[in-house]
């Protein structure tokens, strides 16, 4: 049986475990003398027999490592005797398993370091055939070589080439070469040199002879591989090792290449060449072979991604085919010759200014509109240069993986909203973005599984490795007792040695100062010695950290201070502050080094990195040049005292240290791709560049030369790919570019996510930290400033002798306890995964819902009680009060109260709704809408009162959520209030308005799924503040940078007419440009700056947010690359280097992302920890176990008809074979779908009705042949209803004119049966049933979510309905109304070029008009709020990328889940009957106990218990019946007991049977049997 697999929380909880492990099993060594005692001690053998070590090692008096010889060759090739009679008696009895036959030894693979209790042979039989040390291959002809790092390779002892035996000095030789280090150096610097010369452009003349040497190298390489190893015949043989396959490659690409010239082919020959590195490196064919092991557990997600977006693409085609082409033409005035003509021509196309692509509309009521004048009609071609769209299959595939990898998608989403109608935005938000990211959520879940298992598999060989050398240590500490216990009169004198060694101590600690002592240490002289002492004790104190500390923080401070533009004397002010903080860190540098000397100095890290800063600072001031990197290095400094600060830079170079081969292999993967790129597309973009650009100049990114075909792969690796692909397939071949760019993608992005979540689950080796000075001198701070402000009392001496006993017998109880916990944690260390929790955890879940229930008191009835408490008299007046105080506190504990209220709470929100730009034009409905406001707000004033009553005053505001009520009340009330009295215009009221789109956050507290997930929201938001603040210091570094960097440089002259820059031919600076509008005289030439610049830290920190959370970046970055001196007009790419800035900046946010996640992950342990559920609760979680419970039991058959003929036709329909049959018809029903296009042929059109009639003759056939063969139970199974469904819907179309274009949309659901198909596969069951199980989980995140998304809608709508549209606001996507604000937020969430949205309610003079009126309105002005924008963008992104990744993080969890204990399936349970059947060849369902042994080994996974497991057979307590026979029933409930490790209720037995009868029933040769079997089912009921 297999071991349980590890909880996702417990590998997580393990992290610390595992580095530890790590670090100790790098530390085993064994001294010489214990390696002597190991291989010649009798008595250390005898302790070791019986274990692997013992059978590994050669007997004693033998060499471990012995050369092989020609009798030694003789005697691997002669049969043994012994052997052959194993052999023979195990052929006799018919028992050869693969536990009788020798396994191979993990630790002496091929290519794996000897293990340390085999030692380090000598020089001389290095590079050597040794004999073979693993039993495995002692009789397979094998001999093995350990080269110099103590490495195991393997060759077989066979004549290589069927010439060269392994005596053969040209073999020797040639092994000895082969695994030389120096052989293996020269292929790799081989290797890079043809890589390097690879990335020319231009190749000079001599390339060619390069190539020539480059293929001779190559080839000298095989014949020594091939000498070394053999050809073909053989295990390690040269072709036998898929590596030497690309050595293959490499030579016969080379030599053809010789003869015949391939044209683009020949990239084919660059890609094995640059492969060949993985092969050199040993560390990266590890990381190659894991990437391929998780590549296979990818293989189910795979197959469920594909059959999903042909789903979605097929939907897609059949709403939109043909849509994407409708534009606004001119209509002309005069009559035109040819109308196809007229419609092709592109100058007849309406074009927004700036737009490549003609405006799309569409002809219902919900599209976009055409301008006056222009007509909306089907014509030219789709846009994007007609990649996009949906005209057919291919092309919809396309744009749902467009879709799925977020890559512009606003853009397609935009397009076909505006030519279809915003109602397909449902096909949006409920159809593509679930589907995409439950396949995404998936593919993420099993490359963490396959992580997680590496992981697993590797700590389980290092502690195999520790238990080994504890059992060598411990054998060789049990024989050195015996023997000392043999040899106890003898007893060394080391007396006489320490009094020799002593005074030679003392006289070497008094010698001389040597002159080395002398630079280093300075301790030669007594006055040094002195001011050393002093100063230690001066640089030691706490406070000389705080003085530090202090001056770095106003460093900083002053740096944040600089702008553009600056007057001279502010820039002055600053220069000097920069020179004074430099000589206080130089001078804090010169003391340290007087006080710890050169020697103790440079010893610590810190000092090492200050003394850098403080030479390039004292280096900046002698050359007087600005080096800007040197004041963002200086924010680094504040590590050295900041935990979390340093923990991020630990967590950054530990990753790169410790996953430098997964690294390095995408660092590889993108030279690769870059080279090949520049290979197939170089020269068309030479020769086709007009095709993309309008002036015939190369675009930002192409593959015109290495450098920039690094920026595309870079930027593909970023997630922006699509606009890439389509220049490319202008420019070249589209197919070659499709391929190209789609390997970039899903290569790119497996090795992303395997980097990530490796670098997410690693095990880090974190040591305690003690307190550093800085904590230490503000923990002293603010005791002093405590006792200085806390207020004297003067006790009681009574009191005081009173209080002290019972605070020493407290100490005394925790110092015990946690003496306790200290011995329970050493002594159940390795079995921490698998105790139940404390009673400690169970107290602390206590006490939390303690306090939960204080904190809500209007959700723990039962625990106040059915009444309030009185606090009045019985008579009169306070017995009225009495009954009051109950009746209101009955009333608001009603169920109905609570549903009632959020019916309420949700018809206020959706009043909200109807509030948009348009409400003053609709005065009814805006009568409406203000009476609603009115009641709304008066039912709420009753609720508060009725729980004022009912709890008090004091308990009322003791919850949370009564306090949201509250405020959210007072704001309808506040309002109401100044519309009364007429103060509703004023500014400040028209803002507190908008925050009654607040209000339906009331709902929360009534639905008890949402409470638990805001629950553990806020727990999550309050641990990672810290961490916050850590980024926002990280990213102060690049903010600082930017601005030394590009403050000012963003600036241009533009024509604000035609809305273009002019050319820096044209103008250079900015005093031209002004000249140039003081001398025209026209106000629409101005010098203005990019929305996002870095002028200043803040426009810098939101041009780094734009550009961490933002899709869309390119506008930041090619302003930073086209940046030329300050107040300059941009060149094109003046300085391509600037890339590397913010190629640095994503990198750092990548860590700071997996820093987020980590603590995300981190409070959701603890939650698990205290035995709180995560988003679900206590009913979810129940039901949850309840369906897991379900779905361990085999599904109940359909009762078979009596009737002969129903019951032949219900085996043949419940077969598999017809469930498959009609499967396949469905794929070719899908199929006739795929091939519909936009432009058919008419004897498509006349043959494609057709083919559906046929498909719904055949499911309306399969209807009634299931309906007669399953009769009303065809009705009890959710496939079937669904059949039923969809076969209606597609009769009713025929006969429905309106609805005929609709009714193969509906056959599209049909397609779920291949669902069903692919369940029947163990790998893509499991997935299925990981995403049903975390459904709960997900609904409840959801519909949060959509809380989120609903309120932040209206609170746009509120704020920004009247902002001026610009950029990517138009008159279809604003915040005029509520529906146009949840597309604009849609867009938002998923980071989708938000800059665009956000530019315009940024917006201030004089971009804008502040006074302008807005007819109907009171809401003067089209401007924007800055500061209300960023807040409102911020936090809304924010909270949604934390909805977004606990939404992963649950499919994860589900995911490790369905691997623990996977449920038996029907096939597991027709296997057992099979095999049953083998053994019970009359149906009696009995077999003998002493067949039982042979049916359980003669069983599959994960039924199965080998014959070497025969005591989990006894442990099963099977009843014996008559003549010592067992019933199938019986072993079957034992079996599935061992699978479970839990006790199956009692009506699970007849649920077997159930099934055991269902599967005998489809016997027709077994009808006796069937009947035995069903008596026995209705006798058991």
């Amino acid at each position: 049986m297999a071991s349980r697999k590890m909880t996702f929380f417990e590998m997580w909880r393990s992290k610390k475990e595992r580095g530890e492990l790590r670090r100790r099993t790098n530390q085993l060594r064994l001294d010489p003398s214990q390696m002597s005692q190991l291989l010649g001690d009798t008595g250390v053998r005898r302790a070791l027999q019986n274990s692997r070590i013992e059978g590994l090692l050669p007997p004693i008096g033998m060499e471990v490592f012995r050369r092989l010889t020609p009798a030694s060759l003789r005697w691997i090739e002669q049969p043994h005797e012994a052997e052959e009679m194993a052999l023979e008696m195990s052929e006799r009895s018919e028992e050869v398993t693969e536990n009788n036959m020798p396994k191979q030894t993990s630790d002496l693979e091929t290519g794996k370091p000897l293990p340390i209790f085999f030692g380090d042979p000598s020089h001389d039989l290095l590079n050597t055939p040794l004999e073979e040390l693993d039993p495995f291959y002692e009789s397979q002809k094998t001999f093995i070589v350990v080269n110099k790092d103590n490495i195991v390779h393997r060759f077989n002892a066979e004549q290589a080439c069927y010439l060269l035996s392994p005596f053969n000095p040209l073999r020797t030789a040639a092994i000895r070469i082969y695994l030389h280090s120096l052989f293996n150096f020269f292929i790799l610097v081989t290797i890079l040199t043809n890589c390097v010369l690879m990335t020319m452009s231009d190749p000079p003349a001599w390339f060619k002879v390069a190539e020539r040497v480059f293929t001779t190298i190559y080839m000298f390489e095989v014949i020594i591989k091939v000498v070394s190893r053999g050809f073909c015949f053989g295990k390690f043989t040269f072709l036998r090792d898929p590596w030497n396959w690309l050595d293959g490659m490499v030579i016969s690409t080379g030599f053809l290449m010789e003869f015949i010239d391939f044209g683009k082919v020949s990239v084919l020959a660059t890609v094995p060449r640059v492969l060949k590195i993985f092969a050199v490196i040993p560390g990266l064919k590890t990381s190659v072979g894991a990437l391929v092991r998780s590549l296979k557990r990818l293989l189910n997600v795979i197959v469920l991604m594909l059959l999903c977006l042909s789903v979605l693409a097929l939907i897609g085609l059949l709403l939109f085919v043909g849509d994407l082409k409708r534009k606004c033409v001119i209509w002309p005035s005069y009559e035109i010759d040819n109308y196809t003509d007229y419609l092709q021509d592109h100058v007849n196309y309406y074009y927004r200014s700036g737009s490549l692509d003609a405006l799309l509309c569409g002809n219902t009521s919900d599209s976009g509109r055409c301008p006056e004048g222009y007509t909306c009609l089907k014509a030219g071609n789709n846009p994007n240069y007609g990649y996009t769209s949906f005209d057919s299959f291919g092309w919809s595939l396309l744009s749902v993986v467009r879709l799925m990898s977020k890559d512009y998608w606003e853009n397609l989403v935009e397009m076909t909203l505006r030519a279809a109608g915003k109602r397909f935005l449902t096909f949006f938000m409920l159809v593509v973005f679930p589907g995409c990211f439950h396949v995404l959520s998936l593919a993420v879940a099993v490359v963490a599984m396959a992580c997680c298992e590496q992981e697993e598999a590797a700590v389980g060989q290092l502690k195999q490795r520790e238990g080994e050398f504890g059992q060598i240590l411990e054998a060789i500490k049990r024989s050195e007792e015996d023997e000392g216990a043999s040899r106890a009169a003898l007893s060394p004198e080391p007396e006489k040695k320490e009094s020799v060694e002593g005074p030679d101590r003392d006289q070497r600690a008094c010698s001389p100062c040597k002159s080395a002592d002398c630079l280093l240490k300075w301790n030669c002289c007594g006055c040094c010695r002195w001011i050393k002492q002093r100063l230690n004790i001066f640089i030691s104190s706490p406070f000389f950290d705080l003085g530090v500390v202090i001056c770095l923080v106003l460093n900083i401070i002053f740096m944040c201070m600089e702008h553009y533009p600056m007057t001279e004397r502010f820039s002055r002010v600053l220069n000097e502050a920069h020179l004074v903080f430099t000589l206080i860190f130089a001078a804090e540098m010169f003391l340290k080094l007087i006080a710890m000397n050169l020697d103790g100095y440079f010893r610590v890290g810190w000092n090492i990195f200050d003394s850098l800063l403080v030479a390039i600072s004292l280096l900046e001031l002698l050359i007087v040049e600005h080096l800007p990197c040197v004041l963002m290095m200086r924010v680094f400094r504040l590590a050295k005292w900041w935990p979390s600060f340093r923990m991020l830079i630990k967590l950054i170079w530990t990753s790169v240290r410790a996953l430098w081969d997964l690294t390095l292999v995408l660092l590889i993967m993108v030279f690769m791709f870059s080279v090949v790129g520049m290979q197939l597309f170089q020269q068309d973009y030479k020769d086709n560049v007009c095709r993309i650009s309008v002036d015939c100049h190369l675009p930002r990114w192409h593959f015109n030369s290495f450098f920039h075909s690094v920026h595309v792969i870079i930027r593909v690796l970023f997630g922006e790919w699509i606009e890439v692909t389509w220049d490319c397939m202008e420019v070249s071949s589209r197919t070659t570019c499709l391929i190209f760019f789609l390997m970039v993608v899903v290569i790119g992005n497996l090795l992303l996510l395997n980097l990530f979540v490796t670098l997410l689950l690693s095990s880090f080796i974190t040591e305690a930290e003690e307190k550093n000075n800085l904590q230490i001198v503000i923990t002293r701070i603010n005791r002093t400033l405590g006792n200085l402000l806390r207020k004297k009392t003067q006790l009681n001496p009574d009191q005081a002798d009173n209080e002290k006993v019972p605070r020493k017998k407290y100490l005394d109880s925790a110092a015990s306890h946690e003496l306790v916990l200290e011995v329970q944690d050493r002594g159940h260390l390795t079995s921490e995964s698998c105790r139940a929790p404390t009673a400690e955890a169970e107290e602390t879940a206590e006490d939390d819902e303690e306090t939960e229930i204080k904190r809500y008191p209007e959700d723990s009835k039962e625990q106040n009680g059915d009444t309030p408490k009185d606090c009045c008299s019985n008579d009169g007046t306070g017995r009225v009060w009495s009954n009051l105080r109950r009746a209101c506190f009955s009333i608001v504990q009603h169920k109905c109260f609570e549903y009632i209220l959020l019916i309420i709470i949700l018809l206020s929100s959706v009043a909200l709704a109807f509030e948009d730009i348009h409400l003053q034009h609709r005065q009814v409905l805006k009568t409406v809408v203000a009476r609603a406001e009115q009641v709304f707000t008066c039912l709420f004033l009753v609720e508060m009162i009725l729980k004022w009553i009912a709890f008090g005053l004091k308990k009322y505001f003791t919850s949370t959520w009564t306090w949201i009520d509250f405020l959210i009340l007072q704001v309808s009330v506040v309002s109401l209030a100044a519309d009364r009295f007429g103060f509703s215009e004023l500014g400040v009221f028209q803002s507190f308005r908008t925050l009654r789109a607040l209000g339906l956050l009331r709902a929360v507290s009534r639905v008890q799924g949402l409470k638990v997930v805001v629950q553990a929201l806020v727990r999550t938001v309050q641990s990672m503040f810290d961490l916050l603040l850590v980024v926002l210091v990280f990213w102060l570094a690049f903010s600082i940078l930017g601005v030394n960097l590009f403050g000012g440089k963003f600036h241009y002259c533009s024509n604000e007419t035609s809305q273009e820059i002019i050319s820096s031919l044209y103008i250079a600076n900015k005093s031209e440009c002004l000249l140039l509008s003081m001398e025209e005289d026209s106000p629409d030439i101005l010098w203005k700056s990019t929305e996002l610049n870095y002028d200043n830290v803040l426009s810098g920190y939101l041009s780094l947010l734009h550009l961490g959370l933002s899709a869309d970046c390119v506008d930041v970055m090619y302003a930073a690359v086209d940046a030329t001196w300050l107040e300059s007009q941009p060149v094109f790419e003046y300085n391509s280097y600037m890339y590397l800035y913010f190629i640095c900046f994503i990198i750092g946010s990548f860590f700071t992302l997996n820093l987020f996640i980590r603590a995300v992950i981190d409070n959701l342990h603890r939650q698990k920890s205290s035995g709180n559920q995560i988003f679900i609760t206590k009913e979810q979680h129940k039901y949850c176990m309840f369906v897991k419970t379900h779905m361990m039991k085999p599904q109940e058959p359909f009762p078979r008809p009596q009737n002969c003929c129903q019951a032949r036709l219900f085996d043949l329909l419940t077969k598999r074979p017809f469930q498959v049959l009609m499967a396949v018809v469905v794929f070719l029903n899908m199929v006739t779908l795929m091939v519909v296009t936009d432009q058919e042929t008419m004897e498509y059109e006349e043959v494609l009705p057709w083919l559906h009639l046929v498909f719904l003759i055949i499911y309306t056939i399969e209807f009634i042949l299931k309906l007669i063969g399953l009769r009303h139970h065809y009705f009890t199974s959710g496939w079937n209803i669904l059949d039923f469904v969809v076969l209606i819907f597609c009769i009713v179309g025929i006969f429905i004119g309106e609805l005929f274009f609709y009714s193969p949309l509906f056959t599209v659901l049909r397609v779920v049966h291949i669902f069903r198909i692919l369940s029947w596969v163990t790998g893509i069951r499991k997935l299925l049933n990981a995403f049903m199980m975390s459904l709960p989980a997900l609904f409840n995140i959801g519909l949060l979510y959509v809380i989120l998304m609903f309120i932040s809608s209206l609170f746009g709508m509120l704020n920004f309905g009247y902002v001026k549209k610009d950029v990517r606001m138009d008159d279809m996507f604003n915040f005029e109304t509520f529906g146009s604000s949840v597309i604009c937020l849609l867009m938002i969430t998923t980071s989708a070029s938000w800059g665009g949205f956000l530019t315009p309610i940024m917006s201030t003079q004089p971009d804008c008009d502040p006074d302008m009126g807005n007819p109907g309105s009171t809401t003067r002005g089209n401007c924007g709020s800055p500061a209300v924008a960023i807040v409102f963008f911020i936090t809304h992104i924010c909270l949604t990328f934390l909805l977004v990744v606990c939404l992963y993080l649950t499919i994860i969890l589900e995911t490790f889940k369905s691997e623990d204990g996977e449920p038996l399936s029907e096939d597991d349970f027709q296997m057992f009957y099979k095999t049953w059947k083998k053994f019970d060849p009359e149906a009696s369902q009995f077999i003998r106990y002493s067949e039982l042994s042979d049916f359980c080994d003669a069983l599959q996974e994960p039924l199965k218990i080998p014959k070497t497991s025969s005591i989990k057979l006894t442990l099963t307590d099977l009843p014996l019946l008559s003549e010592d026979k067992v019933h199938c029933s019986e072993v079957l409930h034992a079996l599935t007991t061992q699978v479970s490790c839990e006790p199956i209720s009692s009506s699970l037995q007849g649920k077997q049977e159930d099934v055991e009868a269902t599967i005998l029933q489809q016997r027709a040769d077994e009808e006796t049997a069937v009947q035995s079997v069903q008596g026995g089912v209705s006798a058991s009921e």
